[in-house]
């Protein structure tokens, strides 16, 4: 899977302010498909209207994107008992709604895919083979794989209603036979006043709403360099583990130190690293003035991050990782930092502007951050005060 690009967090709202109101958006892929695009919209406010355009439009491959839970309420089976992978594992069999005849109307398509998202929907509303294709998506959404099914599942539960987001791929009009991406997607979507999405920006907006680490321990830790307070994370979303270390009391101001776990230089302490000796210089000077912490963060991923790979790690790695956003969930846990309440996605702060590139959400260029020192190979952004 190709990098996920430095997410926006307003398109994000944007476009589950219009999945709310019943419009389809267009949502763009990771570079990993070559920036491909789908028709996503949530799949109980669906339409034989909506269909017949989306099927107008793309591949008519239609797909459902429901969680693990529903696929087993519903009987769900995959499609292959030996099919292996994130993408074709996550297909289930094909299903037609009862009594919607052939299937292969809009309208009876329509019909099996409201059913499909409908909590009040069981097994045996579906007859197997149809028309409709199944997908289910990796828990935690996603935060738990950034991919096209688990971004129009999460718009549609983002937009409080049922998880269920019906998709497919936009083809090109301009090259028959590929599927559109890049400047095409962007004419697509103004030609038909559609909001465009990207998967990072789903991550994004679910990075900033919602907690990304739990504290697990809490102990004192004697160190060569004085006293600290040694308090540990655990992500929510995956296997990484963090440790923050503080030295004195903690209010909005104390300073912040952000270290990127490196191997070579922490633990093998290569001479031609410099993280352990900037890591050791800041916790000596923390602990001189019993003020300060040192947020040690060890990202999935990003075991090996070190300084002497500056040239081989780029921002979009650690974007994707999530420093960011973990480095903020962990200081407002501690109270150096305003904690991220969830906001209302259904009444965002900046209106979808239209455009000649379809329609977007302004992103407002980050407020000037409070100064926090990172050594890191590629610094995430300093948390919003």
């Amino acid at each position: 899977m190709g990098l996920l690009r430095s997410g926006c967090p307003e398109r994000a709202r944007a476009a589950v302010e219009a999945v709310a109101a019943g419009r389809p958006v267009v949502l763009v892929g990771d570079a990993g498909r070559a920036g491909a695009g789908d028709i996503v919209f949530a799949a109980t406010v669906v339409t034989p209207a909506l269909v017949g355009f989306t099927v107008r439009h793309t591949s008519g491959f239609v797909c459902v994107a429901l969680p693990a839970e529903a696929c087993d309420r519903l009987g769900l089976d995959a499609m292959h008992p030996d099919a292996d992978g994130l993408d074709r594992g996550a297909f289930r069999v094909t299903v037609d709604l009862n009594g919607t005849g052939t299937g292969i109307s809009a309208a009876a398509r329509a019909a099996t895919i409201a059913a499909l998202g409908s909590p009040a929907s069981v097994a045996s509303d579906f007859t197997r083979p149809g028309h409709v294709v199944p997908l289910q998506v990796q828990p935690g959404g996603v935060l738990g794989r950034p991919g096209r099914a688990e971004a129009a599942c999460d718009l549609a539960q983002l937009a409080d209603l049922p998880a269920a987001g019906a998709l497919c791929e936009i083809v090109s009009q301009d090259r028959p036979g590929e599927l559109a991406c890049g400047a095409e997607l962007e004419r697509f979507a103004a030609e038909h006043d559609l909001v465009v999405v990207h998967i990072a920006d789903v991550v994004a907006l679910r990075r900033r709403s919602e907690p990304q680490v739990r504290r697990v321990v809490q102990t004192a830790l004697p160190t060569v360099h004085g006293r600290f307070t040694a308090i540990g994370y655990a992500s929510i979303w995956d296997a990484a583990e963090h440790l923050a270390l503080v030295a004195g009391p903690v209010d909005p101001a104390v300073p912040v130190h952000v270290h990127v776990e490196c191997l070579t230089g922490d633990v093998l302490r290569a001479t031609a690293c410099p993280c352990r000796r900037e890591l050791d210089d800041v916790m000596r000077r923390f602990a001189e003035a019993s003020r300060g912490i040192v947020v040690y963060v060890r990202p999935a991923g990003l075991a090996g991050a070190c300084a002497l790979r500056r040239a081989e790690i780029d921002r979009a790695e650690v974007d994707r990782a999530g420093v960011a956003a973990t480095v903020q969930w962990i200081l407002a846990d501690l109270g150096a930092a305003p904690a991220a309440r969830p906001e209302p996605v259904s009444a965002p702060r900046t209106r979808a502007r239209r455009s000649t590139s379809g329609r977007r959400a302004a992103c407002p260029p980050a407020s000037s951050p409070r100064a926090v020192r990172v050594s890191s190979p590629a610094p995430p952004a300093a948390p919003r005060r």
